[in-house]
């Protein structure tokens, strides 16, 4: 079999098997969005129903109150007022309040209780005058108790057998409608007393009253007061309702039970869960999928949905999606992954090809600068063009430091194709770090000067004995040297400092150039690597440098690493164990 028939072969297996695959899992991918699509939208439909029915219960409150005000016997307004205060669970304070005159009940005193003053104090712009009584028009607003009840059964065709989301809808409503019975009648229970006060006497004749509901925020909580003004710029009075006993009763609007994988919730005014209906417990973190707020009834409340694992699902469809797309993942991760592990490995290929092609441009270009120098010294001399011993002397100078740049540069290749073939050999012995240390600063000193850098070596006075491989070991040194003198001559300073410790020291060879990236400070070990690696780049070099002395290093029981220096610069710190 060919490579070309191979390659057909495959083809016309993978693009039937794919076209296949692909339009099975769009139809099963489909149809399960339209199922879950419907189930979020009853999910929803149900939360707009539940905050509708508490609507509708605020409202009846409102309702009540304010006709219990506007009908209240104003003979003996105050009495009446503390009367009803004392008999309904509903109320928690009452109020008489005049425009000039200001705040008449409570009356605070040597004698207040301390409800009497956080309720003034609650409401303290309210009765300064401050804050107008009258809700703003945007503010003012009842839904309608058949809006939803006509939109449920738009939904449903004539003659159509009820579901089982109507019949709990239906139930909710009716639920419902009781307890916004039961708070009316609690709310009116007031108007038994003038009634009985009214036998032993005609009541007078009652003028227009005006009258209102002031929803208002102390605290982070929510209050309510409802108020009457029989005269305009005269008396107003009105009550404050127990928002407790109150929230009792409108949490019996929401149902008993929830539906599978869903948690309706009713949010107070800081987006806390006040009560909640579902299969589980909340976390404190759990984000609602909708939001129906209850303004403005109840403003800043809202009834939240919350989806649990996953949020409802039909289980007749869930095995065979689960077949089908076990089938798919592990089709499509076959192919997927022989494909990435191939395209990775030619990836690397490509990569391992550019650095190398890289490298040989970037050590011929090394190559190729020294030795113009050297020949075009060597020239000079040789043709006697020059007979000023201080320039031959220069001139010798520069054909040494040329020659020497080109034994380390030699010396960096050999060592790393030893190194990769596992071929470099060790010789180690007991050496003194101190003595070897102040050999390699003492001849580089001039290269080093020559550079513009100043060499200052911090090293202990007594001996400090490792096992190692002395020339490996300047090797590694000597690059990290190199280094610096390449990237950090601007810095104008060079630190080799030797710190002993009780199982080890560190060589740190410090610097004041620009310092090494972030994304760049491992990276420098690799081979090849370079944070510049074009032919333009300024500074020249092989990228093998850091990567050998880091491989020395480690062939050596030690370690080789990059920190940032304090002040600016870089740090390379070479680590290594001491003898014994």
């Amino acid at each position: 079999m060919t490579k070309r028939s191979t390659i057909l072969y495959w083809l016309l297996l993978l693009v039937p098997s794919l076209f296949i695959g692909s339009a099975a899992s769009v139809l099963i991918c489909r149809e399960q969005d339209r199922i879950n699509q419907q189930a979020r939208t009853a999910a929803v439909d149900g939360a707009r129903v539940l905050a509708e029915n508490i609507k509708l219960s605020v409202v009846a409150v409102e309702e009540s109150v304010t006709e219990g005000l506007v009908g209240i016997d104003r003979r003996d307004l105050g009495g009446a007022l503390a009367a009803w205060e004392q008999t309904s669970p509903l109320i928690r304070n009452s109020f008489m309040w005049h425009p000039q005159q200001g705040l008449q009940v409570p009356l605070l005193g040597d004698h207040s209780s301390v409800e009497d003053r956080l309720f003034v104090a609650r409401y303290a712009t309210l009765f300064t005058g401050r804050v107008p009584w009258e809700r703003d028009s945007e503010e003012i607003g009842n839904p309608d108790p058949n809006s939803y009840s006509q939109s449920l059964s738009a939904q449903q065709p004539p003659n159509a057998a009820p579901t089982q989301q109507a019949i709990a809808q239906k139930d909710n409503n009716w639920s419902s409608w009781q307890t916004r019975k039961r708070i009316r009648n609690v709310a009116r229970a007031q108007q038994q007393m003038p009634a009985q006060q009214g036998k032993r006497g005609s009541r007078p004749a009652q003028p227009e009253v005006r009258s209102g509901w002031k929803p208002w925020y102390a605290d982070e909580h929510l209050y309510m007061l409802g108020w009457a003004q029989a005269e305009p710029d005269g008396l107003i009075y009105g009550v404050e309702i127990e928002m407790m006993w109150l929230l009792s009763q409108l949490i019996a609007d929401l149902p008993a039970e929830a539906p599978s994988k869903l948690v309706y919730a009713l949010l107070d005014g800081s987006g806390q869960v006040f009560h909640q209906v579902g299969p589980t417990v909340l976390e404190d973190d759990a984000q609602p999928e909708f939001l129906i707020p209850l303004s403005p009834c109840l403003p800043h409340w809202q009834v939240a949905v919350y989806f649990v694992h996953g949020g409802p699902m039909v289980a007749t469809s869930t095995s065979f999606v689960v077949l089908w797309g076990f089938v798919l993942f592990i089709f499509m991760t076959t192919i997927f992954v022989g494909g990435y592990l191939l395209t990775r490995q030619a990836h690397r290929n490509m990569i391992d090809a550019q650095q190398k092609t890289s490298f040989v441009s970037n050590v011929s270009h090394e190559l190729k600068t020294p030795l113009t120098s050297i020949r075009m010294y060597a020239e000079l001399m040789s043709e006697k063009r020059v007979e000023d011993p201080a320039k031959i002397d220069r001139y010798l100078g520069v054909i040494v430091s040329e020659s020497q740049r080109l034994t380390r540069l030699v010396n960096n290749v050999l060592d790393f194709g030893r190194l990769e073939q596992g071929r470099k050999k060790y010789q180690l012995g007991e050496l003194d770090l101190v003595q070897l240390l102040k050999d390699i600063v003492e001849s580089h000193r001039l290269r080093v000067e020559a550079a513009g850098m100043q060499l200052n070596a911090v090293i202990p006075a007594r001996e400090v004995t490792i096992v190692a491989d002395r020339d490996a070991l300047e090797q590694a040194v000597l690059n990290l040297i190199d280094n610096a003198i390449k990237y950090a001559a601007n810095g104008r300073d060079l630190d080799i400092r030797l710190d002993p410790e009780s199982r080890g020291c560190n060589i740190r060879v410090q610097d004041r150039g620009p310092g090494v990236p972030l994304g760049q400070r491992e990276a420098i070990f690799e081979k090849f690597h370079r944070v510049d690696d074009s032919l333009t780049a300024t500074k020249p070099g092989s990228g093998l440098g850091l990567s050998i002395a880091r491989r020395l290093v480690r062939d050596l029981g030690g370690d080789l690493a990059y920190e940032p220096r304090d002040g600016g610069g870089s740090c390379f710190v070479l680590t290594l164990r001491r003898s014994g």
